[in-house]
């Protein structure tokens, strides 16, 4: 096994490959643990891919800088890919020049993980620096649309979808294709669920950090009619929190259901990756029951999170359901049914159409009339 450096060698004109996990515990919580199922040189390519798109969501969603200043960076960082980087500072430098938090400090190594990546075999940079690219101009593209103010409404579940696409669902298809470039599997067929698996993690992020975003003057929840909330139903004004809650929990479920075929369909002998993604699926259904569960954390701008305790053993049980499909299935209808049952006990939409129980159940994508291809629901009191 290869020893890590003590982190106090690791600067700015230096960073390794030995150096990518201890940035990965540093800036991810349950990436850092789920990505260490990956097998080499799989696990370090997407360790750096992941670190570089980590750098451009810093940026993003700073709340410090202005619109005007991350839409340059962003379009210069689009530039230094198509060109040659060297390993000194990155520019961001000089967008945090005294960083207060390990994000903005991995910014400073942007150059270096730039030399790191082209050092990785061709096919694997035509992937990376592709979709990395379309991450950051999408980024952008949504920047332009805050107003004066700094205020970004979305006004439909499309428009919604796409943003999610550009942050999420890009990196969906870059873990697809690494994938298939280094197992040398087919899965042209399989990228459609990837970009909805990528877009339901996304929206299960924005749920978790709903109120955190609200403060940055970012509203997710589509003001406009959309499929969640049909017709006139749901008020374009004054909207309450477990509203904007319950809608976007509504539409995550939806891609989430979606995303499933992504890993059903993954060969047995590619072991290591699907137990990879069934860990985050995993988690990313019981980050949504907690939020649902505890709308009082919801409204905390630290937002909701599943314990350390409910990581690791999410962890061990990944273990069980790639081992039995069985298992998996039951498990995953366990976690959606919790779910939907928590929306549908809402007080706070009783009164209104609901999604799932007027069979509104789907993304922008999938309009589905039933809740989901598993058990039927029975509308109840959100389970104990």
């Amino acid at each position: 096994m290869t020893q890590r450096r003590p982190d106090t060698a690791i600067t700015e004109n230096t960073l390794t490959r030995d150096d990518l996990p201890v940035w990965l515990d540093r800036v991810s919580r349950t990436f850092a643990l789920t990505i260490r199922m990956l097998k080499e040189p799989f696990r370090t390519y997407a360790s750096a891919a992941y670190l570089l798109c980590r750098i451009v969501d810093t940026v993003e969603d700073c709340e410090t800088l202005p619109a005007e200043t991350k839409c340059e960076y962003l379009r210069e960082f689009c530039g230094r890919i198509s060109g040659n980087s060297s390993g000194g500072p990155g520019p961001a430098r000089r967008l945090f020049p005294d960083p207060s938090n390990w994000e903005e400090k991995l910014t400073h190594h942007e150059s270096a993980i730039l030399v790191m990546i082209r050092s990785f075999p061709g096919p694997i940079q035509n992937i990376v620096f592709p979709y990395v690219v379309e991450m950051a101009e999408g980024m952008v593209m949504f920047l332009e649309r805050q107003n004066e103010n700094g205020i970004l409404h979305f006004e439909s579940d499309e428009q919604l979808d796409q943003y999610c696409y550009y942050v999420a669902g890009t990196v969906g298809l870059m873990m697809n294709e690494m994938f298939a470039a280094i197992s040398g599997a087919d899965k042209s067929g399989a990228r459609e669920a990837a970009v909805e698996l990528g877009i339901g993690l996304q929206l299960t992020n924005i749920v978790k950090d709903i109120q955190k975003d609200r403060l940055r003057n970012i509203h997710y929840c589509p003001r406009g009619d959309n499929p969640h909330w049909p017709g006139n139903a749901f008020p374009r004004t004054g909207v309450d929190l477990n509203r904007e809650v319950l809608t976007l929990a509504s539409a995550t479920i939806s891609h989430l259901t979606t995303g499933q075929d992504y890993f059903l369909h993954l060969d047995s002998n590619f072991k290591q990756y699907k137990l990879f993604c069934v860990t985050n699926y995993l988690m990313a259904w019981k980050t949504l029951e907690a939020c649902l569960r505890h709308s009082l954390r919801t409204a905390n701008p630290v937002g909701a999170k599943i314990s350390r305790f409910c990581v690791y053993y999410t962890l061990l049980e990944s273990h069980g359901c790639v081992a039995s499909p069985q298992f998996l299935n039951w498990r995953v209808n366990r976690l959606r049914d919790n779910c939907i049952s928590l929306i549908l006990a809402s007080d706070s939409t009783r009164h209104l159409p609901h999604p799932v129980r007027d069979g509104f159940y789907g993304g922008a994508k999938s309009r589905r009339k039933t809740p989901h291809p598993g058990k039927r629901i029975r509308p109840g009191p959100a389970p104990r």
